[in-house]
């Protein structure tokens, strides 16, 4: 079973996804810098939370890819191998935790599990750390040595991904209530140790999202903080007294009437009970998945689990109300929690992946009531078509939201500096500079010596960042047919711009779907 995962998850690592996304270069590109220098690239020693262009980056993910980026170098294969790693041992922790070999089978062959496990992203350490707390928490409550073991998996899943400092303290809650008489009777030594490593990383996850800026993530996406509720409310009140009768009057006060209908309490309970159902949706399920392309591994055609499974996953949740199985129904009951306190979380499958594990454990109970080799028939024609489309579609379908060709074009910048006074690329909406750091592997020091970067005016209120010859675009669109630079100047401008190909000696890059990618072209003055 081990070897068929490896094998899914290992063949055409580096290139399906089809690029190496921003985030994805960044954990290599911190693994870089915390072992070439000891510190994170913003010059913080050993941070317990790596300070990153975009956020704060959670730490256990970053920490384990830095023996991959040693022996490996910094390419592709090497930052998403650490995720391959985390999902083969959360197979290994869901067999340890059901006893049932047909748990890790839907652990292998789920399209929402491979899906993580080939991209270099910190929610697979989450479901990992996590398996392990909960697997030594069991053995621990027969042999209480498990429980210290069981405490650091706890612990490191809180500071694993941001939707575990809300999930794990949750669930130990309900966990312990659960056990409280097998929990009773260990011995209060015994309980010491795993109540002060939890203790400490508690103090060091919540106190630095509380009063550090690990918090600021959540802050961003939050459904408390969304910059547009006041205007809705607003807008919803005039209505509401409207068409109670009141006529339009500049600056008219709503009643109070208006008020209890129209809220942010309200508006944020609406918000979080429609994310939270919609986590069961069938589309997001079994038909068509997270509609974000990195998400999933298809555009909308395939779901976060086999359309198959629906059936077993509706018999082991009969199974699980009539035998009252309070573990398995705490967790899929919490786990959606997180993710629904943020704005797309409803159906955002990565802070979700932490309710994948007990869908699994789910389905593979109805797969037990049901004719197991008939259903694996079934199951095979069905991994046939998912993978199928996996390995060809969706290496079209990919390359784009991956960032397909960010690191080709870096490279050729870099090769053709020499001829040119400077080599501009501009990606649009998107930033090149991590692009640049990870593909040309910038000297980490180099880099911390040189923040806060300096911007530099290329004309008007283009702006970038300069690294000797070659000038990184600030995001933001331009029209380069009425750009004009002084010198000679190569530029390098994704393709989703306009009237580039209407640029005189224009050369075009196309994605692998034949669509384009980027142009090259000269400006030079006269």
């Amino acid at each position: 079973m081990l070897l068929l995962a490896a094998l899914l998850r290992l063949i055409s690592l580096g290139t399906l996804p089809n690029g190496l996304h921003w985030d994805e270069m960044d954990t290599g590109y911190q693994a870089y810098s915390l072992l070439r220098t000891g510190k994170d690239y913003f010059n913080n020693p050993l941070p317990m939370f790596p300070h990153s262009f975009a956020d704060f980056r959670t730490p256990v993910f970053i920490y384990s890819a830095v023996p991959f980026v040693a022996f490996l170098g910094l390419s592709a294969t090497s930052v998403r191998l650490i995720a391959v790693t985390w999902g083969l041992v959360s197979i290994v922790l869901i067999y340890l935790l059901v006893r049932d070999w047909l748990a890790p089978l839907v652990f292998a062959l789920s399209p929402w599990h491979l899906q993580y496990s080939r991209k270099s992203v910190e929610t697979m350490s989450l479901t990992a750390t996590f398996l392990l707390g909960l697997v030594c928490f069991q053995r621990g409550l027969r042999q209480p040595r498990w429980l210290i073991l069981s405490a650091l998996g706890f612990g490191l899943a809180m500071s694993a991904y941001a939707p575990g400092k809300l999930f794990v303290p949750l669930f130990l809650l309900v966990l312990v209530f659960i056990y409280r008489r097998s929990v009773s009777l260990i011995p209060q030594k015994s309980l010491i140790a795993p109540i002060v490593i939890l203790l400490l990383f508690a103090v060091t996850v919540y106190g630095d999202t509380l009063f550090g800026k690990s918090g600021t993530r959540f802050h961003d996406v939050a459904i408390f903080t969304d910059p547009t509720i006041a205007t809705e409310i607003n807008y919803q009140r005039q209505l509401s007294a409207e068409a109670g009768g009141r006529a339009r009057t500049v600056g008219m006060s709503p009643g109070i009437v208006d008020k209890l209908l129209h809220n942010k309490p309200q508006v944020w309970i609406n918000t979080f009970l429609t994310n939270y159902l919609r986590t069961w949706s069938t589309d997001f399920l079994f038909i068509k998945g997270d509609l974000e392309p990195r998400h999933s591994p298809s555009r909308d055609s395939i779901g976060m689990l086999h359309m198959l499974e629906i059936v077993p996953f509706l018999i082991g949740i009969y199974l699980i109300t009539r035998k009252k199985n309070w573990l398995l129904a705490s967790w899929l009951l919490l786990a959606p929690i997180p993710s629904a306190l943020t704005r797309d979380g409803g159906v955002h499958a990565a802070r979700l992946l932490i309710l994948f594990p007990a869908l699994a454990w789910t389905i593979t109970l109805g797969i037990r009531r049901l004719p197991v080799k008939l259903y694996l028939l079934l199951f095979l024609i069905s991994n046939f078509y998912v993978w199928g489309y996996y390995f060809t579609h969706y290496r079209f379908e990919s390359a784009k939201p991956f960032q397909w060709g960010f690191s080709q074009m870096i490279t050729t910048a870099v090769s053709r500096q020499n001829d040119y006074d400077r080599v501009i690329v501009d990606f649009n909406r998107d930033s090149p500079l991590m692009a640049y750091l990870f593909t040309t592997k910038f000297p980490p020091a180099r880099l911390q010596a040189m923040h806060p970067l300096q911007e530099q005016i290329l004309t008007g209120d283009a702006r970038a960042l300069v690294f000797g010859k070659i000038w990184l675009m600030q995001p933001g669109g331009r029209n380069w047919t009425n750009i004009s630079l002084s010198g000679r100047n190569l530029v390098i401008a994704s393709a989703d711009q306009s009237l580039l190909d209407r640029i005189p000696g224009s050369t075009r890059l196309n994605y692998p779907d034949s669509l384009p990618a980027f142009y090259t072209f000269e400006k030079s003055s006269p």
